[in-house]
Order: C-alpha cells, then sequence, then structure tokens
C-alpha cells in the first residue's frame, strides 16, 4: 500500500475526506516555509500539495502567483526545492504532491527530475500544463522511480476524455471545482457534485477537489458531495501574504485554520458515503 492509498483509507474509515493544504515551496523565505509546513501537519493535513514556483503560473490565481514570486525572489531552485521537501519527509509519512509546469521538469530532464524528487520524498506529480497526451516520456521517468501521476478533469470534460484522463491517473484525479485559475470564492459551485458523481461512474480512483475552495462550509459541502480529498490552496497561501506584509510569521493562525478545515471533512460517522 503506497503513502496515497494509505491516507484515503485511513480518512474513509473514519467517514472523513483527506485534507489537502496547499503552499508554494520556499514562500516566503525557506525557514517559514518550513514552519508553515509544520502548522499544516499539526493542523490536521491528510496530503500535502507543494507548488515549485514558476514565473508564469498560467492555472494559478494572483494571490498564488505572487506566493511564487516571492519564493523565486527568496532564492528557491531546484537543489533548495529538493532539500525542503526532503526536510518534510523526515517529519512526517503522510503523502507529498507536487504541483508545478513542464518548463521546471524540462530544465533538468524528465529522468534526473523524477529521480531527485524521488529521493527527496515526493510521492506525485500534477504538471499544470502537460495533459496526459503529452506526458508519454514524463510517465515513463515517474513510473521508473515511482512517482505517481495526477491529472485534472473538469466538468466541461466528456464522458470519454474523463475515460483517459483517468486511465492515466494512478495517484488521484484532481477535480476542478471550476474552470478557470485557481483562487477564492465566495459560493462554491453547484456543478461540484454532478462532475463527482459523473466521475465515480468512470473509475473507483481517489477524486481529489480543489480551485476556489474557500471556507469551511464549502470543504463540507465537498465531503458530502463524495469527494475522497479536498484540497484549499489560495484562502490559505493569503494568510501568509498577510503575514508577510505585517511581518509576522503565520504559522499559528494557519494552524488553526486547518484545524478548522479539517474538522468540516467529516461527513459521517460510518465510514460510508451517505
Amino acid at each position: 500500500m503506497n503513502r496515497y492509498e494509505a491516507a484515503f483509507s485511513k480518512v474513509s474509515a473514519r467517514g472523513e475526506t483527506a485534507f489537502i493544504p496547499f503552499a508554494v515551496a520556499g514562500d516566503p523565505n525557506k525557514d517559514i516555509f518550513i514552519d508553515i509546513i509544520d502548522a499544516y501537519i499539526k493542523g490536521g493535513a491528510d496530503v500535502l500539495e507543494i507548488g515549485f514556483p514558476f514565473s508564469d503560473p498560467v492555472a494559478d490565481g494572483p494571490v498564488n502567483q505572487r506566493a511564487s514570486q516571492r519564493a523565486i525572489k527568496s532564492g528557491l531552485n531546484h537543489s533548495l526545492f529538493f532539500s525542503l521537501i526532503k526536510k518534510i519527509r523526515s517529519k512526517t509519512d503522510i503523502p507529498i504532491g507536487v504541483m508545478l509546469y513542464a518548463n521546471t521538469i524540462i530544465h533538468l530532464g524528465a529522468d534526473e527530475f523524477c529521480k531527485r524528487a524521488a529521493n527527496a520524498g515526493v510521492d506525485s506529480l500534477l504538471v499544470a500544463d502537460m495533459p496526459p497526451e503529452e506526458s508519454h516520456e514524463l510517465g515513463l521517468s515517474m513510473r521508473k522511480h515511482g512517482i505517481g501521476r495526477v491529472f485534472i478533469a473538469s466538468e466541461l470534460a466528456s464522458d470519454e476524455r474523463m475515460c483517459y484522463i483517468c486511465k492515466h491517473v494512478d495517484s488521484f484525479v484532481y477535480v476542478v471545482s471550476r474552470p478557470g485559475i485557481t483562487g477564492i470564492d465566495t459560493t462554491l459551485s453547484a456543478s461540484v457534485k454532478t462532475t463527482i458523481n459523473r466521475l465515480k461512474k468512470i473509475t473507483d480512483k481517489p477524486l481529489a477537489v480543489g480551485f476556489g475552495i474557500s471556507t469551511p462550509e464549502h470543504v463540507h459541502e465537498v465531503s458530502k458531495a463524495g469527494a475522497h480529498g479536498v484540497i484549499v490552496g489560495s484562502a490559505l497561501v493569503i494568510e501568509i501574504e498577510k503575514a508577510v506584509l505585517s511581518g509576522a510569521n503565520p504559522s499559528v493562525i494557519l494552524e488553526k485554520k486547518v484545524s478548522l478545515f479539517k474538522a468540516a471533512t467529516a461527513f459521517c460517522l460510518c465510514g460510508k458515503d451517505k
């Protein structure tokens, strides 16, 4: 059983969905970033999603774009990134997924990147600008080094397209709650449950919903809709930005925020969907 299988099985047995907080590696600097991840873990994170900062993150909204800029300015590069992942892995055995862009991998070459990622303790990669059709070479390297693949599915995909995406996933399916880029939404898209139900007719692989999930109420709705995991990014990263502007360390408030989000993942007491 790999780390993802263990994590999703564990939360399901408790009648919960997996809570997956996001942060950009090295934001706002390497030391505070580690404090942030410690806060996520203490707050109850079941899985971690770490962004590799990129100069033109086309899938990300303004909040996460600014986080990438802060991380790059602080000196984040490939070597520092992998050392940070190693440090996180030394603290926890929960899954670590990385969201990144193709140029970041091409810079090192697919095999070298995957080798270093696996040695650092990475469990999966989601390359936001690389669909399954363009990922054959990378996929070979990922399988060689034991790294799981994650791809995005949206409500706009046909059933045929969803089948194709799910066929190439071996960690979890990243279900976007609505089309567009990452960000903070005040309301949850009404189509989330329909999209989850469509995917469940196609695959038995875990489904984790992200993009625009901003409140504990959103998390609870997505959990009740049948998701196996819920991803929160911008609503946490904005707290990092606020702390940077005020000169504070955001770890205390982030631990509290994550604990509130995690508490909202409970959908029943029996470990089965109602």
